[in-house]
């Protein structure tokens, strides 16, 4: 089943920790392929030392779970929310601003989407509520 990411929404965003030890990224690829769920989102980044984080949106959210169990992978999951700004320079900084001024800390934030003079981000936040109501409420930023 494949479920579009939708601004002004929220969705279920997989944090994983994986082994630096080479092929974790395509194991994980590979599986979630084979099952049939595609990958919507994906961001990596190393520690440093022996551990790789990935953080992904995939169209299905059970199926991904069960596959990230049965490879043994740590992980953790969070509703994170959708938003669009203007394309501009600034854009984004003025958005966070807000958002610290009302006290909503960011916890993850990358783009999905470039297109036709704005940009779409996905952020995922300490206070879900909070959040939802400041971006999409407040700020009116999706319709």
């Amino acid at each position: 089943m494949s479920t579009p990411i939708t601004a002004g929404e929220t969705t279920k965003e997989f944090a994983v920790l994986m082994d630096s030890r080479g092929g974790g990224l395509a194991e994980l690829a590979e599986s979630l392929g084979s099952s049939g769920v595609n990958i919507l989102t994906l961001a990596m980044s190393t520690d440093g030392e022996r551990r790789v984080h990935v953080r992904l949106i995939t169209s299905d959210e059970a199926t991904c779970r069960q596959l990230l169990k049965q490879l043994k992978y740590e992980y953790t999951e969070d509703e994170i929310l959708t938003v669009t700004v203007d394309d501009k320079p600034g854009a984004l900084a003025k958005l966070l601003r807000k958002m610290k001024r009302a006290s909503v800390g960011v916890t993850s934030a990358y783009i999905i989407n470039r297109k036709g003079g704005s940009v779409e981000f996905v952020i995922g936040v300490d206070k879900l509520e909070e959040g939802k109501k400041l971006l999409f409420g407040r700020l009116g930023l999706n319709p």
